[in-house]
């Protein structure tokens, strides 16, 4: 008799649970990219995310549960913000490695927590990174060493190591934005504004693919 109140006030409740995890999640991000995994505090993160500590506790146990966690949710979001889109498929090659660099350069802007993090955890080099480079890093670089391959072979990039083109691109297009602040004090610009965004993406796609 009851099923269908039921199912209509899971809806709400299964939202809220999803927004509240999501918000915990960007909030233990946040911190463990300004502090590193020992400068953060669980207490912090459950200050910031507006929920009692001992929620964390019961849903993600210790910090390096949430830690854990937290960069789950960090490399699913990427994927899902920066693969492929349908209408792209019948471009010619150098225009989907063009808005392939596009894509992952808003993707940086947006979430520079992304490499402080990864930075921090190479800097250390931890046993939280081998776990990462496990599960996610070499994972999303071996996918996209096929992409890298396919534009090699069509002229778009140079034929030089793949390593030293990952990290070359990886780089042109986060640096900007892991060291905003020191961008914002030397050009007077803000690094997080779509405008400085938008010519950041140009830059870069003109440095790679304008050679003559």
């Amino acid at each position: 008799m009851h099923h269908g109140s039921e199912t209509k006030a899971e809806g709400p409740r299964a939202k809220q649970k999803a927004e509240t995890r999501a918000r915990i999640l960007q909030c233990a991000l946040d911190a463990f990219a300004a502090g590193g995994f020992d400068g953060a505090s669980v207490r912090d993160i459950a200050a910031a995310a507006e929920v009692q500590h001992g929620l964390i506790r019961h849903h993600f146990g210790d910090k390096d549960g949430l830690w854990r966690a937290a960069v789950n949710f960090l490399f699913a979001r990427m994927n899902e913000e920066t693969g492929n889109t349908p209408d792209e498929a019948g471009l010619p090659p150098v225009e989907q490695a063009k808005a392939r660099v596009r894509r992952y350069v808003r993707y940086c802007a947006r979430h520079p927590e992304h490499a402080r993090i990864m930075m921090q955890e190479s800097v250390t080099d931890s046993a939280r990174l081998d776990w990462a480079v496990d599960e996610h890093i070499r994972p999303d670089h071996e996918a996209r060493w096929a992409h890298l391959n396919r534009f090699v072979e069509a002229g778009v990039y140079p034929d030089v190591p793949l390593a030293s083109l990952t990290y070359m691109l990886v780089a042109m297009a986060q640096v900007p934005f892991v060291l905003a602040p020191e961008v914002a004090r030397i050009y007077g610009a803000d690094p997080r504004s779509e405008g400085f965004v938008e010519a950041h993406a140009d830059a870069v796609v003109r440095l790679l693919f304008d050679r003559r």
